[in-house]
C-alpha cells in the first residue's frame, strides 16, 4: 500500500505534511505516536478515503468510535457473524481471541472492556477487508487481554499475507510484543525505521 506526498489538515492545522508512505502486506505496520499529534485523525482519514487514493471500500477502522450492539447478547452477535461470515473462519478467530470465555447469556453491555473489545474485534476481522486500521485498541485494557488480543492480530497476519495491517497505537508493548514495521509520527511526517529500539528510543526522549 503505497501513498505518495500525503498530507493531512484538520481545519487550518497542518498534522501530517508531504509524507510518502508504504504500509506492507502480511505484516503489522506500527504507527507510533505522542498523544496529540493527529493517529485519530490520520486513522479516519485511511478509513473515510478523505484523500482520494485507491482503497475506497476496502478498509476497516477498529477505534473507540467503532460500535457494536449493546443491548444484545454475545450469543446473538455470534450467530449473526456465523450466518453472515461463514462458521469454519468465526470458529478459528473465536478460538484464537478465547472468546469461549465469555458468558454467552449477558448483554454484552454488561460485559467487561475487554471482552467487549474482543467482540468489537471479532465483528470488524470478520468483514474480510484488505486494509485493517486498529486505533489504540490496546489501550486500557488489562494486561491478559491485551496479550490475548495481540496473539490474535499476530496470528491474523501471519495467516493473511495479502492483508494490510496498520496498528496505531502509543503503547510500546504492542511494539515489543508484535514483530513487524515501524512508523514515528512526529514533527507532522511519518517515517519509517528499520529498528524496533531506535524507535522506542526516539519516543521516550521526544520532548
Amino acid at each position: 500500500m503505497i501513498i505518495k506526498n500525503y498530507s493531512l489538515k484538520l481545519k487550518s492545522n497542518t498534522l501530517i505534511d508531504n509524507s510518502n508512505l508504504k504500509f506492507y502486506q502480511g505484516e503489522i505496520n506500527h504507527v507510533l505516536g505522542k498523544n496529540g499529534v493527529g493517529k485519530s485523525q490520520f486513522a479516519i482519514d485511511l478509513y473515510l478515503n478523505s484523500s482520494h487514493y485507491d482503497i475506497k471500500n476496502d478498509v476497516s477502522l477498529i477505534s473507540s468510535m467503532s460500535n457494536i450492539p449493546k443491548d444484545i447478547t454475545s450469543h446473538d452477535l455470534i450467530n449473526f457473524l456465523q450466518k453472515k461470515f461463514g462458521k469454519e473462519q468465526l470458529n478459528h478467530m473465536i478460538k484464537l481471541l478465547n472468546i469461549n470465555n465469555i458468558d454467552r447469556s449477558l448483554l454484552i453491555g454488561k460485559l467487561s472492556d475487554g471482552q467487549k473489545q474482543k467482540l468489537k474485534i471479532l465483528s470488524f476481522f470478520c468483514e474480510d477487508k484488505n486494509i485493517i486500521i486498529l486505533d489504540e485498541i490496546t489501550n486500557a485494557l488489562d494486561k491478559s487481554t491485551v496479550s490475548e488480543i495481540q496473539r490474535f492480530i499476530m496470528t491474523y497476519a501471519n495467516l493473511n499475507k495479502d492483508k494490510v495491517i496498520i496498528n496505531i497505537t502509543h503503547n510500546l508493548s504492542d511494539l515489543r510484543n508484535m514483530p513487524g514495521r515501524y512508523f514515528y509520527l512526529h514533527n507532522k511526517l511519518i517515517e519509517e525505521y528499520s529498528s524496533k529500539d531506535r524507535i522506542i528510543e526516539d519516543y521516550i526522549n521526544e520532548d
